[in-house]
């Protein structure tokens, strides 16, 4: 006669067998399932699965779980629907065989008992809840309601057909039972997303392995980079390096990956197969102090080009934490800043001989990291004369000095400091003296560093007549050698703009707003030579040149500044700015525009003890 034992076996049948047998087709889609992505066009679905997979797979069922639940095979995928619908019908939900099963356990008086009724409301009221909050997983919530509403319908959902309802359910029966539902109710859990959409599937090149920070000593320094897939679509493209900070390091890169033109190209990592580079760095300039300097490497892969840095700093010695002056206050009265971290033992006095910048903190530091502030005077970024190999000014030297030990100088890069060029209403043109002997590229970027195209297949242009291109970021265009024609290029006024030949940088531009005016040589907020230049006024209307003077030594009289009061639309004037004899100070001379005009500024300051 059946009883709650036999409800109990009964009930067990389809969830198990539908469980089972979706774990058996899983193994055998996953095992199925090629180790490398198909071609998708658009975001795969990525699948979750199950402990007791998880643990199969372990003991060698299956192999590359996480790589191939991305793209698993067909069967695989009926599989794991087939576990997730026999785990979900032994949930205790009015209406599903878990809830039948748990009627056989409990026996049919303690589940009408107030008691037992109040527990199931309360439980399953906090089981909605904790669905509602813990995901987005829509099935999961559309089971959730259905469990609340059947739980809590008015309506009495008939109790299961049994003929000896009240026959008692003997201990091991019960066990039997109880272990089996158990056993799949835990090792089954799909967890809170089974599915989900893969973003990121096609992002280019992963550096989340990849160092920010190396130590290195003997001038010798070396990293290993792995290079697979931010997603799961085949990787190929370039890898450009260099590196930056005090000019006097002397630091040379060695790779096998890298071929004559200083491009390491890479192709069909993946990841199942992911590449690697080995970088060596060593020093030919062994005289200097070893500083801190960084490697920048470029990630040019198709619609994904980024940027990843490696700061190494030398081992027990004192240096800068990062390489390059930090721009603060970028006013007329700039404030760069960077950490000091003086080692152990180490005690150093800082001195400064430029008239044009002071410091903000202390000058005797010990051992410990310090923040090293400098305040300029107006026209203090002009009056730095040098620039490194990304035409940044190289900043105020600072002297280290120590007692009864050697001497030390801080000679860095000031960030952000390249050239600038002012465009207007999104066109510039390229001005005549752009012109070359040889040919050359002019790219574009909208953000990030500047570097030249890892390519060497890049579109000539027809330079002949008037023409005219659209640089997006990270375009190129190739100009052939001698006259450009009447070239207007249009891009948005920001980012940087750079001349190259190969991947050697001839030139580095930052691209601001403003009125389109020009100087030659030299370019504009840059210190100019001594003589006589040509303002050139590319508006289609004039406008006013005014004389700044700023210093305590402007009015000695070796200064010679002068420049018309107005320059046409569409035409040049010649200016000056010179030095006579040789004073005892330091001058800069630089050209602003804005909507207000054109001015040409003279900064003079006479050196400590003139």
């Amino acid at each position: 006669m059946p009883d709650r034992r036999s409800l109990g076996f009964i009930e067990l049948v389809v969830p198990t067998v539908l469980f089972f047998c979706g774990t058996v087709l899983t193994l055998v889609g996953l095992s199925l399932t090629a180790n490398q992505p198909p071609a998708y066009e658009a975001a795969p679905i990525i699948l979750d699965t199950n402990f007791l997979i998880e643990t199969l797979n372990s003991m060698g069922f299956g192999t590359d779980l996480a790589l191939k639940l991305q793209w698993i095979h067909p069967t695989g995928l009926a599989g794991i629907g087939l576990s997730i619908v026999g785990w979900g019908l032994l949930l205790p939900i009015p209406g599903f065989p878990g809830d039948r099963i748990l009627h056989a356990l409990i026996g049919p008086v303690e589940m009408t008992h107030e008691s037992n009724q109040t527990s199931l409301f309360i439980s399953t009221l906090a089981f909605l809840l904790l669905i509602f909050i813990s995901t987005e997983y829509w099935p999961w919530l559309l089971l959730a309601a259905i469990a609340a509403w059947r739980r809590f319908s008015p309506e009495q959902t008939p109790s299961p057909f049994v003929v000896d309802e009240y026959a008692g359910l003997d201990e091991v029966s019960m066990r039997q039972i109880g272990s089996v539902l158990l056993a799949i109710l835990v090792l089954g859990y799909p967890g809170l997303e089974p599915s989900h959409e893969l973003g990121g599937w096609d992002e280019g090149l992963s550096t989340d392995t990849w160092p920010s920070f190396i130590g290195f000593e003997d001038g010798q320094a070396e990293v290993e980079l792995t290079l697979e897939p931010a997603g799961i679509m085949p990787v190929s493209g370039w890898l450009q390096m260099r590196v930056e900070g005090a000019p006097t390091g002397g630091w040379q890169i060695y790779s096998e990956c890298l071929d004559d033109r200083g491009v390491c190209r890479f192709d069909d990592a993946t990841q199942a197969s992911p590449g690697s580079v080995t970088i060596n760095l060593a020093r030919n300039q062994m005289e200097a102090s070893e500083q801190t300097f960084r490697l920048v490497i470029l990630l040019d892969v198709a619609n994904h080009v980024s940027e990843h840095v490696i700061v190494f700093h030398p081992t027990g010695v004192t240096s800068p934490i990062d390489p390059l002056w930090v721009m603060v206050e970028d006013t007329q009265t700039p404030r760069i800043c960077v950490e000091i971290m003086v080692v152990d033992g180490d005690y150093v006095n800082l001195t400064n001989y430029d008239p044009f910048w002071s410091f903000e903190n202390e000058t005797s530091l010990g051992p410990g990291t310090h923040d090293l502030c400098m305040r300029g005077h107006e026209g203090a970024l002009q009056s730095l004369s040098m620039r490194d190999d990304q035409y940044r000014r190289i900043g105020p030297s600072i002297l280290l000095s120590r007692e009864n030990l050697s001497n030390d100088v801080l000679f860095l890069p000031v960030e952000g400091t390249q050239p600038i060029i002012q465009i207007s209403n999104g066109e510039w043109q390229i001005p005549e003296w752009f012109e070359s002997d040889s040919e050359y590229m002019i790219t574009r970027g909208e953000a990030g560093s500047s570097f030249c195209p890892s390519t060497d297949v890049i579109a000539e242009v027809n330079a002949s007549g008037d023409w005219d291109r659209d640089l997006a970021d990270r375009s190129s265009i190739l100009l052939p050698a001698g006259e450009v024609g009447n070239a207007t290029l249009k891009f948005d006024a920001s980012g940087w703009l750079a001349l190259c030949q190969g991947t050697t940088m001839l030139a580095s531009y930052r691209v601001v707003e403003g009125p389109d005016v020009m100087v030659e040589p030299g370019t504009l907020s840059s210190r100019m030579p001594n003589g006589e230049f040509s303002i050139v006024n590319r508006e289609n209307t004039s406008m006013s040149i005014s004389l700044d003077w700023t210093g305590d030594a402007v009015a000695w009289d070796n200064w010679e500044a002068w420049a018309p009061s107005e320059v046409a639309a569409m035409s040049s004037v010649t200016a000056n700015a010179s030095v006579h004899g040789a004073p005892s100070a330091w001058w800069a001379a630089w050209v602003t525009a804005d909507e207000d005009g054109i001015t040409l500024h003279f900064a003079a300051r006479a050196m400590e003890g003139a």
